[in-house]
């Protein structure tokens, strides 16, 4: 039997770069965000203290979700060769989003690395940008696979330098499940956080952990020594009960407003479509935290509900039931950077 590329070549990808006048250069030379280059592997996490929140976590962080690469060139192409520690092949997950790359111009979108299917290693692919002059260019790294080395290919002689700041440089901090990781999305530039990174120009840190964001007080801890600019959560996906919801919820708000009291704090519920008795039991818990933080004089905590995001695209807006699309993940970055620019000074 053809497989799809033999069929269609708009299905064929090249697993090795065919342009005469390419010039790779190391990633680590320009602006990493979201991630770190640390023992070989571009990690959310230190290692020595992921592990310590969870076995799991400590796996998970090794993987790439908000990882980003910023750089000005003005070649008409930009390619990329990349060797992973480990791939992540997940059924219900875009394969393009899994392992593969996306490049924007700006708030462009140019276009994915799709790396073949038989890739276990390393591969090269190229975009043809058809711009010509110097644009600021975002590369979203995978939101699953684990990256070893990337390299950035350009036209011999053409510019090649650091990217602008970000206009928000703090970064705002993501907490949650794997809807926060951004299953499901088509590609790694369409879930929500990095929406959030582009409508705002922030920076930003994705500490979603799919499976196993479970609000344990190792990670309220680390998350309350970072540096940032706002904190959003959404654990509700993977706390295991109600009552887990309970005894973690406001805790792990706890510890981070006795860290940095004039945070701002953005809190929301799982993006259900059709919730259940126990889906409102959990967002009342979720409440509780709110309605706490606001009768102690808290002014600098928003609370999102997942069902009323999800409500007017509820049809349309989960892949399988429990992850958003990219239609989802739209609806959802829009709520919260409402909420974000209520709170902060950004437009």
């Amino acid at each position: 039997m053809k497989n799809a590329a033999e069929i269609d070549k708009n299905f064929h990808i090249e697993k090795r770069v065919l342009k005469d006048d390419l010039v790779y250069y190391n990633a680590d030379d320009f602006d990493v965000y979201g991630v770190q280059h640390l023992d070989g592997l571009y990690r959310r996490m230190p290692d020595e203290y992921a592990r310590t929140v969870s076995e799991n976590v400590g796996i998970i962080a090794k993987e790439c979700a908000g990882g980003r690469i910023r750089f000005v060139t003005d070649s008409p192409y930009v390619a990329i060769s990349v060797r992973y520690a480990s791939v992540a092949k997940v059924p219900n997950y875009s394969f393009t989003a899994t392992m593969g790359f996306d490049l924007y111009a700006g708030n462009r979108y140019i276009g994915a690395f799709v790396p073949p299917m038989d890739a276990v290693e390393e591969y090269e692919s190229v975009l043809d940008t058809k711009l010509d002059s110097e644009q600021t260019y975002t590369l979203n790294l995978p939101i699953c696979s684990q990256i070893a080395q990337i390299y950035i290919g350009v036209k011999e002689g053409s510019v090649i330098t650091r990217a602008p700041k970000y206009t928000l440089e703090k970064p705002i901090v993501f907490y949650g499940s794997s809807v926060t990781q951004g299953a499901c999305a088509s590609r790694p530039g369409n879930t929500y956080a990095n929406m959030i990174s582009r409508a705002l120009d922030c920076d930003y840190i994705n500490l979603g952990f799919w499976g196993n964001a479970l609000g344990e007080e190792r990670i309220a801890e680390y998350i309350a020594k970072l540096d940032m600019s706002v904190f959003v959560y959404d654990y509700d996906y993977n706390a295991p009960s109600v009552e887990h919801l309970r005894a973690t919820h406001e805790k792990m708000f706890q510890i981070i407003r006795k860290a940095q009291p004039n945070l701002p704090i953005v809190i929301l519920s799982a993006p259900r479509c059709y919730p259940t008795p126990i889906a409102e039991e959990r967002f009342q818990v979720i409440k509780a935290t709110y309605d706490h933080a606001i009768a102690n004089g808290d002014k600098n905590i928003a609370l999102l509900s997942g069902a009323e995001i999800m409500s007017p695209i509820r049809g349309v807006a989960l892949a399988d039931n429990i992850h958003p699309a990219d239609i989802g993940f739209l609806a959802m970055s829009q709520s919260i950077c409402g909420a974000i620019q209520q709170m902060i000074n950004i437009k």
